[in-house]
């Protein structure tokens, strides 16, 4: 391998072979980003599977002792709330399967990555691709396992399931490519050329160690569990590698317009929100708005069912501060708040931070552009008192520099995912009671409040003199015309039904 693509002419800078780039550069984005660039996303990615492959293990491990009452149970003996555990244990175990979907055809051009200048990038790119398949042959056989024979499971599992997001049919989709014999056989051709060529580099890439350690254990687990002949004797096996290692397996994802791309390797690349759009939205934000936004295929989509992934709460500028309460800037100085420091700063691009948000760095402060620009965003205003919103920004101010929660758990304060930081601003009122009152749910046996909860409020509330929300503006992105729309408040409200991984979105 290494004697051929020394023939290929490289530049440091770049990740790719140049003979890459000119050829394939816009048919793979892969091969267009830069190395600087590609270390930190391999980086990322890396974490993120690490999180991802210890989910899909508890979910599908939760299957197999799924209560044999539920499995072997008829459709008749089954309550509301029996029916409800397993489809959410199908949810559990179908988003992260469909999230390192997404990330192993992300890397699906690691052949590519120039071997001899870029050699970490080149390992990184076909173990994160690798891994992904791993995980997928082992969980789908798995899978296969726990559903031989449970008509009633496969019948739940194939049903639409709104509250969480899900089309209809997921598990018809899915289930062909669960033990296709090609993926099979890719698992030990594949730990093959991991050991002969990936292994040395990846066990000296620290900034991967947590990464490597998993994935040895996996690589062993997925080739016990294939019984193939041995791959020892094909040829041109980095042919193989190349077109068959990293194809999709879900089928409602596949035919997406190429621009959206398989790399979006920045929040701000391919959005449907337009810079005008922005401007005009920033002009309707109040201290206190309550944002829902989606981005569509981002890997950090998965964990919270529904359609909207992401909330975020707008602070707004000091001088819209003062407004709220004239003695808030003074209060807020007073207490120090190093989110407070931040807030009114300009981030890179120059733009002023205005919005609280927790997203997978922590609790942050962002600017409108930087938080917004993604394909659908809509802003909700409760309907409160001014000093109200002054003290649920002085109390989201409080848990600013606290790490993301990524287990979900609202029961804590030292951690906290997106929607919490929300919740937990508007929680206490007069007397103890929350400012906004959004049902929770519950999300792997604990009680959560996810973005989408706030549009079902406003859609249940929707015209009632009661309600706790006042429609604001919703960006509705369209796929098919590369762009976002203004919409309605019944569009809007329309959302909480939307699948969250379907393609077919308006």
């Amino acid at each position: 391998m290494a004697a051929g693509i020394g023939l290929w002419p490289s530049d440091e800078l770049e990740a790719a072979y140049p003979f890459a780039r000119r050829v394939g550069g816009k048919l793979e984005p892969l091969w267009q980003v830069r190395a600087e660039k590609l270390g930190l996303a391999t980086a990322d990615d890396a974490v993120r599977l690490s999180r991802l492959l210890p989910q899909l293990e508890g979910a599908i491990s939760a299957l197999e002792r799924l209560d044999s009452r539920l499995v072997s149970a008829k459709v008749e003996e089954l309550s509301a709330g029996d029916r409800d555990r397993v489809r959410q244990a199908w949810w559990q175990v179908f988003e992260p399967i469909l999230a390192i979907d997404e990330l192993k055809a992300r890397y699906r051009a690691w052949y590519g990555l120039d071997y001899l200048k870029q050699r970490r990038l080149h390992a990184r790119g076909f173990a994160l691709s690798f891994a992904g398949l791993c995980a997928q042959v082992d969980s789908g056989l798995r899978l296969l396992e726990v559903l031989a024979g449970k008509k009633l499971l496969q019948t739940l599992f194939d049903e639409a399931m709104p509250s969480f997001g899900l089309p209809a049919h997921t598990l018809s989709g899915l289930r062909g490519r669960l033990g296709r014999a090609r993926d099979l056989f890719l698992v030990p051709l594949g730990c093959d050329w991991y050991e002969r060529w990936i292994e040395r580099e990846m066990k000296e890439d620290s900034e991967l160690g947590s990464f490597v350690g998993l994935l040895a254990p996996l690589r062993q687990r997925a080739r016990s569990r294939v019984l193939t002949p041995t791959s020892s004797g094909l040829k041109n096996k980095i042919e193989t590698l190349e077109a068959e290692l990293a194809r999709r397996w879900f089928p409602l994802q596949k035919s997406f317009a190429e621009w959206a791309g398989d790399t979006r390797f920045t929040a701000q690349e391919r959005r449907l929100i337009s810079d005008a759009q922005l401007v005009e939205l920033k002009t309707k934000l109040e201290p206190g708005d309550i944002i829902v936004e989606r981005r569509n295929w981002y890997l950090s989509n998965v964990g919270l069912p529904g359609f909207w992934p992401h909330a975020a709460l707008y602070a707004g500028t000091r001088e819209q501060l003062a407004s709220l309460a004239a003695d808030l800037p003074s209060r807020l100085e007073q207490k120090s708040f190093d989110g407070w420091k931040e807030l009114g700063t300009r981030d890179a691009e120059g733009h002023e931070r205005t919005v609280l948000e927790a997203v997978s760095e922590g609790v942050v402060t962002s600017s409108v552009e930087h938080s917004c620009g993604a394909d659908y965003v809509a802003v909700l205003r409760p309907r409160v008192s001014k000093e109200a919103k002054a003290s649920a920004i002085e109390r989201a101010l409080g848990y600013f520099g606290r790490p993301y929660d990524f287990n979900f758990d609202f029961a804590t304060d030292d951690q906290v995912v997106c929607s919490e930081l929300v919740v937990k601003a508007y929680e206490t009122g007069e007397g103890g009671q929350p400012l906004v009152k959004v049902p929770y749910v519950e999300i792997l046996g604990r009680r959560a409040a996810p973005p989408t909860e706030f549009v079902r409020t406003f859609r249940d509330e929707l015209g009632k003199p009661d309600a706790q929300f006042e429609f604001v503006h919703f960006l509705d992105g369209r796929e098919e015309q590369r762009a976002a729309v203004v919409a309605s408040a019944e569009a809007l409200a329309a959302t909480c039904e939307r699948p969250k991984w379907d393609i077919i979105q308006p």
